[in-house]
């Protein structure tokens, strides 16, 4: 899973700090490294900027934009809480960013006691950005449906289940390989025939599906773009992650050890 910089907007009341504290958890505890929190709040308390006109909140936005990119830059997870009302600035940063940033919107209809902390400058996103109504929902509930939007692994083996996560091989089940392998950034082949067809029935199935493979992700990554193939698939990783069903080209279903042992002896592709 690539680090990013997840930057929560919206509304003071709405639920920012709350679900970005539950989110920075749950990235730590998915990818074993640190991820850094940076708070709106704190920010201002921090550099003594306590001007709530369009100046002091410029200068807020651009300070967390700058050191959450650094942080970025530097190799880590980086989770922003920030009301950042104007859409210019948020856009111009997700453009500088690209595919290393991932807006979430957060709102709610309730009344919560910030409402006079409001202000009537906000901007909300109205392209590339996640939804996040938390109104009648609780915290807990609401990083649920983050991380199954996100793609992000949980040890809840209830949401796991929900999340219905197919891992398919690339050679030979994606990549058609008809020559073997030829080196990790010789992707020779087109598709399989069919594949297309199948990974959107999958996801119209209601499945999210990711590539485990030895081949590196900055050569498969790619292919999968020049084949407009890559809106099928959330992730890919070389390491074995949580999933409903495992595809691949050379593998067999395991009953025992027996039946395992005699089918390694028949295989074709060891059989003499």
């Amino acid at each position: 899973m690539e680090n990013k910089i997840y930057w929560f907007t919206g509304q003071p009341g709405s639920g920012k700090t709350v679900l970005s504290t539950k989110l920075k958890k749950l990235l730590e505890e998915n990818t074993n490294s640190k991820v850094f929190h940076i708070d709106g709040d704190e920010l201002r308390t921090l550099y003594n900027n306590q001007k709530y006109g369009k100046e002091g909140r410029y200068e807020n936005i651009k300070r967390a934009q700058d050191i959450a990119k650094f942080i970025h830059n530097s190799g880590h997870n980086v989770v922003v809480s920030l009301v950042a009302p104007y859409k210019e600035l948020r856009e111009e940063f997700k453009e500088t960013m690209g595919d290393n940033i991932v807006e979430l919107y957060v709102h709610t209809t309730e009344t919560r006691g910030r409402e006079h902390f409001h202000t009537d400058e906000y901007e909300i996103p109205t392209s590339n950005f996640i939804d996040v109504d938390t109104t009648s929902i609780s915290p807990d509930d609401s990083i649920k449906v983050i991380s199954k939007t996100l793609n992000i692994e949980t040890t809840d083996v209830d949401t796991l289940d929900k999340q219905k996560t197919i891992a398919l091989d690339f050679d030979g089940v994606i990549h058609a390989y008809s020559k073997g392998y030829k080196g990790a950034d010789n992707i020779y082949d087109k598709p399989l025939d069919g594949t297309e067809h199948a990974l959107e029935q999958l996801i119209n199935d209601g499945f999210t599906l990711k590539i485990l493979s030895s081949r590196p992700k900055k050569f498969i990554k790619p292919w999968l773009e020049k084949h407009n193939l890559d809106k099928y698939i959330s992730d890919i990783s070389n390491h074995k992650f949580p999933a409903t069903l495992y595809i691949d080209d050379r593998g067999f279903h395991f009953k025992n050890w027996g039946q395992c042992l005699t089918n390694i002896k028949n295989h074709p592709k060891i059989k003499k």
